[in-house]
């Protein structure tokens, strides 16, 4: 595959770690999904060998903010469980990211070492009952008294959230300003009055997820990320970060699938013949292939291009348009697979099915698919002579 000549050597090296740990450690994939248990005995052990440290800084203990490498990981882990590999996203690429990217020098000390070795579990609150897609109007409220913020206000659809340790949490903090005055938080569980309901979902079910509600919650001054009214904008750089990280998971539900269905399709008699010398199967199977090298090489290049350029908004287009048809893609592809199986792909002791059902999530997830064009038409419309 040309998109595999794309892997730097220390890209090789950290795929070749998280396949080889997986292949001993991922037994129990479809079992952890149907019980929707989370496997934490397996937290320490990926911090052993650097996993919960991606896109972290190396002198704090990670493995550098490096977000191709990032991708990566999301990738490979996703082929053997996509919802253990959106459990270590939310907790590194969505809210320790954040506090390494835009803390400062004792935030991060403070935190990033216990995120980085798994000692703690990290969660980013964003998503509010009445809050989806208009993220820059959080209902949940901060008000400074003193020293400290008391925060109140609820959280939902929240990763990590039963086992969390640390919240980024974000809050309105002025509700006379006319500019959206919304601030960025570290709050521990630790701080008190904070109760946590586990949600049951479609999909992602080995992924804890849950509603965060805050109940006059004291947050010293120094935990507040940025100025006040910094909010926003920590919100949607780390929002950029997401959408490119977390695409490798369906990079990897699209690998999964093609490697699922053409092993079956391969073994598979009907009719005298093996099923992948049929041009219909050939068809679906060529479909997934291709799918995976475009979605592929453009993720790749698209992670290599915001290491050189972090935080730089050019990126906001592309970043929408690799999540929105990388998406599309993985539940297309997810759904081939089962089709190609035919009524061994609709059992739940086979992966397709379940990558079927996580894949959706990211159609959904950090901004929907109608947010992604929006974002991306927005861009058309300031820049159409660029293109």
């Amino acid at each position: 595959m040309i998109s595999k000549q794309l892997l730097t050597d220390e890209a090789k090296n950290i795929m070749e770690t998280v396949h080889k740990f997986c292949e001993k450690e991922f037994k129990d994939t479809l079992k952890w999904d149907a019980e929707q248990y989370m496997p934490y005995e397996l937290w320490g052990k990926m911090g052993e060998i650097g996993l919960t440290g991606i896109m972290l800084d190396s002198e704090l203990g990670g493995l550098g903010d490096d977000l191709f490498l990032a991708t990566v990981v999301m990738e490979e882990m996703a082929v053997y469980s996509p919802a253990i590999g959106m459990t270590l996203g939310a907790h590194t690429i969505l809210a320790g990211s954040v506090i390494n990217r835009k803390g400062n020098k004792a935030q991060k000390e403070k935190y990033i070492p216990d995120i980085a070795a798994g000692k703690k579990v990290a969660a980013l609150c964003i998503t509010e009952p009445e809050v989806g897609c208009d993220a820059g109007h959080p209902k949940t409220k901060a008000v400074k008294k003193g020293d400290y913020y008391i925060i109140n206000g609820n959280k939902t659809f929240i990763t990590n959230a039963p086992h969390a340790d640390i919240f980024v949490v974000y809050a309105t903090t002025d509700e006379t300003s006319k500019k959206r005055n919304v601030s960025a938080f570290i709050v521990e569980k630790g701080f008190g009055n904070i109760t946590v309901n586990k949600l049951n979902k479609m999909g992602m079910r080995a992924s804890p997820t849950g509603e965060v509600y805050f109940d006059n919650v004291e947050v010293p001054v120094e935990n507040r990320l940025g100025e006040e009214g910094d909010g926003v904008y920590i919100m949607m750089s780390g929002l950029d970060v997401e959408r490119i990280g977390l695409s490798g998971e369906n990079i990897g539900i699209m690998k999964g699938s093609l490697k699922a269905a053409s092993e079956y399709a391969a073994h598979r008699m009907q009719f005298g013949r093996h099923i992948i010398k049929y041009q219909f199967i050939q068809d679906k199977l060529a479909y997934m292939y291709t799918q995976l090298e475009l979605n592929r090489c453009y993720l790749y290049t698209l992670a290599n291009e915001w290491n050189k350029n972090k935080g730089s908004r050019a990126l906001r287009a592309p970043t929408a348009a690799v999540k929105l048809q990388s998406a599309k893609a993985a539940v297309k592809c997810a759904e081939e697979a089962i089709q190609i199986m035919g009524g061994a792909g609709y059992m739940q002791d086979t992966m397709p099915q379940m990558y079927w059902r996580d894949a959706k999530l990211y159609t959904i997830g950090a901004g929907t698919s109608e947010m992604m064009k929006l974002i991306i038409a927005k861009d058309l419309e300031d820049h159409y002579t660029t293109y």
